[in-house]
């Protein structure tokens, strides 16, 4: 996404809520989705002139916004990072996958960021493909408009994001059944280029926005084959980010649709086999010789799986005629 400097544009009377009584019930009002970009501040935060050199430097502007009252951290659900507000927001509504949003964000160097920071820049939420993009968009989703928050990742690492504006978009729910089935396939295809470019965590989230919106999805023709190529393509992302368990769930749920799918299969053994489920993954490689008997990455994993289970076997017989001498 291109960055933009405020500075070119008159903040909208809407980034005046913190000032006055009349806005602040408009804001009460739902009036949160502000379309164009605006610094938010009081009147009489500081003089114009300040205000003027502060956007035309790019820089972010002094705190305008009153400080958070309760500045109690909130931990994302999904355990990656806690968030504390540093300025309150005003509105109702905020941001949602595929809304441009004018940020300000701040993060670590060196981080696997690929929005824009250390300067004001639109970026599309749900647009970003590294790992802190998506932590970005995260917490976007939980920000009001003129709210400046810091991101502690639990991983390490921190990242200040200042959410000016944003533009309203649309839930899944009000798409029609044909927006919703493009957006599946735009992801699909996006995460395809980035497993590609072994970029697999990217191409794992990719993956996994596909099949949340195929939920609610009206079915076309090549449902069922769209999204069992779904399941087995997360599979491998998944086998390669070292999540056999996940691996082998989403393979199962390929197999349902398409028992004989012999990626599926051959993924599923690999998980199994890394899950030290011997048999199993012997089964399924076998699967997959019954298809494609001239496999020879199916017979090299199987081999290697009936090796380990004849040592497993040698050593629990060893074990037993130490027990019973």
């Amino acid at each position: 996404m291109a960055s933009m400097e405020p500075g070119r544009k008159k903040a909208p009377a809407a980034g005046k809520g913190e000032g006055s009584k009349t806005t602040n019930q408009k804001s009460a009002g739902g009036q949160g989705n502000v379309q164009e970009p605006l610094v938010v501040g009081g009147p009489k935060a500081r003089e114009p002139e300040v205000e003027r050199e502060a956007l035309k430097e790019n820089l972010p502007p002094p705190n305008q916004a009153r400080p958070a009252k309760e500045n109690s951290p909130w931990a994302c659900p999904d355990g990656t990072f806690t968030k504390v507000v540093l300025e309150t927001g005003s509105g109702l509504d905020k941001p949602k996958e595929g809304s441009l949003c004018q940020v300000f964000i701040e993060a670590d160097p060196g981080g696997p960021l690929s929005y824009p920071s250390h300067k004001w820049a639109e970026v599309e939420l749900g647009g970003g493909d590294s790992e802190w993009d998506g932590v970005v968009d995260r917490c976007l989703e939980t920000m009001l408009a003129g709210q400046r928050a810091e991101i502690r990742l639990t991983g390490g690492g921190m990242i200040t994001i200042q959410l000016a504006s944003f533009t309203a978009t649309k839930d899944s729910w009000e798409m029609s059944a044909s927006e919703k089935w493009a957006l599946v396939i735009a992801h699909k295809e996006r995460g395809s280029e980035l497993y590609r470019a072994r970029e697999v965590g990217a191409a794992a989230r990719r993956y996994a926005k596909a099949l949340r919106l195929l939920v609610v999805a009206a079915p076309p023709p090549d449902y069922d084959q769209i999204k069992a190529e779904l399941h087995a393509n997360l599979a491998a992302c998944q086998l390669r980010l070292h999540q056999p368990d996940n691996a082998a769930a989403n393979c199962t749920k390929t197999l349902a649709l398409q028992p004989a799918n012999t990626k599926a299969l051959f993924r599923r053994g690999l998980a199994f086999d890394a899950m030290n489920d011997l048999e199993g993954a012997a089964q399924d490689l076998k699967g997959v010789l019954q298809v494609e008997p001239a496999n020879r990455a199916a017979r090299r994993e199987l081999d290697r799986v009936m090796e380990r289970i004849k040592a497993r076997d040698a050593k629990l017989a060893q074990a037993m005629q130490k027990m019973f001498a």
